[in-house]
């Protein structure tokens, strides 16, 4: 079995997740930090079965990574995991409210995101899986689902961030890489998200860690006793 159909049912459990689905007529696919090399090079060197992103967006970066399995023929699949409902400051920056694409008050990212995939391709390579952070991650646990690679860009301050950090950890396979998106050495931008990747990794045991601007990237370690997933 694929490890898109294995992961999907575990998830979805036989539900069609696209089963109806018209895509939008226009396909926006903008996005930040999308074509990373952090992003294909992990794909190319790990050749994951299960890649985890936690902030999807309208999924750009996913679509970079699925697009990397596919092209180089690796059985894998990339669960999609957010709210489409945007963080706070989607919500309190002008500038991307109209992104959200508000109906009677609620947002349709979600719909952006799905056009995104189909239309590019890439239906047998991502799962979404629509749930916050901490629920997502309980879904994934009872399934029996674990990640070779997680890429994390959820919400920026320091709070949250350490939570995603710690909480995907955990569902990350000793020797799997993990990579955190606005990390910025420099303390130029998004000093929380800094901040709290450096204070996790003082306390946990990794290696491989590595800064390209502006995402790190590290390596769980298997350690006797630790009780990892």
């Amino acid at each position: 079995m694929s490890a898109f159909d294995e992961v999907s049912a575990a998830i979805w459990r036989g539900y069609d997740v696209l089963e109806n689905f018209r895509p939008d007529s226009e396909i926006d696919d903008q996005g930040w930090n999308s074509d990373h090399i952090f992003l294909t090079d992990t794909m190319t060197r790990e050749k994951p079965r299960v890649v985890v992103e936690l902030g999807v967006w309208k999924g750009a970066s996913t679509m970079t990574m699925a697009a990397t399995l596919r092209e180089h023929g690796i059985d894998g699949c990339v669960v999609a995991v957010d709210t489409w409902l945007g963080s706070s400051e989607h919500w309190m920056k002008d500038m991307h409210r109209s992104d959200m694409r508000f109906e009677n008050g609620y947002p349709r990212m979600y719909y952006t995101f799905l056009s995104n995939i189909v239309a590019n391709g890439f239906s047998r390579h991502v799962i979404p899986l629509p749930l916050d952070s901490a629920n997502a991650a309980i879904v994934m646990r009872k399934s029996g689902v674990t990640a070779d690679v997680v890429h994390i860009d959820g919400s920026h301050d320091y709070e949250s961030t350490l939570a995603d950090v710690r909480r995907w950890w955990s569902l990350l396979k000793p020797g799997g890489v993990m990579i955190v998106d606005d990390y910025d050495s420099r303390g130029r931008i998004w000093q929380t998200v800094r901040r709290a990747v450096d204070d996790f990794l003082a306390e946990t045991p990794h290696t491989d860690f590595e800064w390209r601007p502006v995402k790190a990237r590290f390596r769980k370690v298997e350690v006797e006793g630790d009780g990892s997933v």
